[in-house]
């Protein structure tokens, strides 16, 4: 028996003791419903005829996500509302004729000039909200503007500012100045026992899954340093997305993705060098590291940018031909990763329309299979190295039926699909996204 099975054995714990809810993939704002679009207009119109109070409190009703569990109105008059991200709350206040924003990130208790420089380099990078310090020492992140000037463009893009860095600085600013104290002020969900005890399991074995392909597979970096490339970013972006991880693990993820793509002197090899190295080291986080980024917290702003299909359609036709040259030299396990690395780089950086998504999200259902089968709600789809045609069929039938609302032309093409290998069904998934023809219901 594998490590990898060891891990996931059935015989040491029940399904029942496993099985939990889960959430896959960044946070995005970019879904809205017919009625929060219908808000945004509403929003637009109500500030160009100067109801500005009005156009303030339409512009809330856009951003709240589908639950509504973001935003808390205190009042409508005056208008006073509380806004979740991640591990922040955001207090937003209408106060004669200003609209006031802040959010506390964390306590001092003492004075230090390189941390004050910090955040006047921080500043620097900001474009509508800056740092300030209160009284009684609390680093708090601040916006204000007049109420005639809130359009809800500025609003949008300025919140969003202050919520993402909020949420992403304090963790930041807590690891490097030991001198800062945590205030934590948004709704944090820890993860339970099983689920955490899951994912971490995953964490290390995929981890470990890809550095073994890497070291005794049939291709050597040396010769074919892209392979390696695409098996290491593989493996990251799968944990970011069926992990979903939060506070600074994200961070480094983000930092390691952005050191492999920029635009530097170094060359591939060098950058490989940098990617296992930064790998090896998530490897070594300590169990309570890993566990304490493993939460569940509620979102009004994502990160990734929305993409339409054309951007989605260019990176597969850009890699197509790479992966077949794989499959062709039967380097079956390189060309996996290939289209992981595919599905795994669109899900980290991109928004994606709906069905693109929820189709690339079923590669991951069959190549991890047996991290799915601790996830409730979701029928077992490849079991015993055998690929089930009748359950696939009926994941894709609901989810037709489900985007056909907004997409009435919509139809998967079944034929396109092969079911004798997990390599082959991941392909053919890929092929059913590069074929997909998204035309919105009039």
């Amino acid at each position: 028996m594998s490590f990898f099975d060891r891990i996931f054995s059935k015989k040491s714990q029940s399904a029942d003791t496993l099985c939990y809810e889960a959430s896959f993939g960044r946070y995005t704002d970019a879904y809205k419903s017919d009625a929060q679009f219908e808000a945004w207009d509403r929003a637009i119109e109500q500030f160009e005829q100067q109801e500005y109070r009005k156009s303030l409190l339409d512009f809330i009703e856009y951003i709240k996500n589908p639950e509504g569990s973001n935003i808390i109105l205190h009042s409508e008059q005056p208008v006073s509302f509380d806004m979740l991200q991640g591990s922040k709350t955001i207090e937003c206040r209408l106060k004669s004729g200003v609209v006031f924003v802040e959010c506390r990130i964390a306590a001092v208790s003492e004075m230090n000039i390189g941390f004050m420089r910090r955040l006047l380099d921080l500043n620097y990078e900001l474009k509508y909200v800056r740092y300030g310090l209160t009284e009684d020492r609390v680093v708090v992140l601040r916006f204000d503007t007049p109420l005639t000037d809130a359009s809800p463009y500025k609003l949008y893009f300025a919140l969003k500012e202050l919520s993402i860095h909020a949420d992403k600085q304090d963790d930041l600013l807590l690891q490097e100045f030991s001198f800062l104290h945590p205030v934590r002020s948004g709704k944090i969900e820890p993860a339970l026992p099983a689920e955490a005890d899951h994912k971490l399991a995953f964490f290390r074995s995929a981890i470990d899954k890809a550095f073994h392909l890497v070291d005794h597979g049939k291709l050597k970096t040396e010769q074919y340093p892209a392979a390696t490339g695409y098996i290491l970013l593989a493996a990251m972006y799968k944990l970011d997305y069926l992990i979903r991880p939060e506070g600074g693990l994200v961070d480094r993820i983000e930092q390691i993705h952005k050191s492999y793509f920029a635009q530097d002197q170094k060359n591939i090899q060098l950058k490989l060098k940098h990617l296992r190295q930064e790998m090896v080291k998530l490897r070594q986080m300590s169990d309570d590291d890993l566990k304490a980024e493993i939460y569940h917290t509620i979102s009004t702003f994502g990160i990734t940018t929305p993409a339409t299909l054309p951007v989605l359609h260019e990176l597969i036709d850009r890699e197509t031909q790479s992966i077949q040259w794989y499959i062709d030299q039967e380097y079956n396990e390189y060309a996996l990763g290939m289209v992981e690395y595919i599905a795994g780089f669109s899900l980290f950086n991109f928004a994606l329309p709906l069905p693109a998504k929820d189709l690339l999200h079923l590669i991951f259902r069959v190549t991890e299979a047996e991290f799915f089968k601790n996830i409730k709600g979701n029928q077992t789809l490849y079991d015993r190295g055998k690929i089930s045609k009748a359950a696939v069929r009926a994941e894709l039938n609901r989810l037709e039926s489900i985007h056909q609302k907004k997409y009435l032309a919509l139809a998967f093409d079944h034929k396109k699909l092969r079911y004798d290998s997990p390599l082959t069904f991941a392909y053919g998934i890929l092929q059913m996204v590069r074929g997909l023809q998204l035309q919105k219901a009039r």
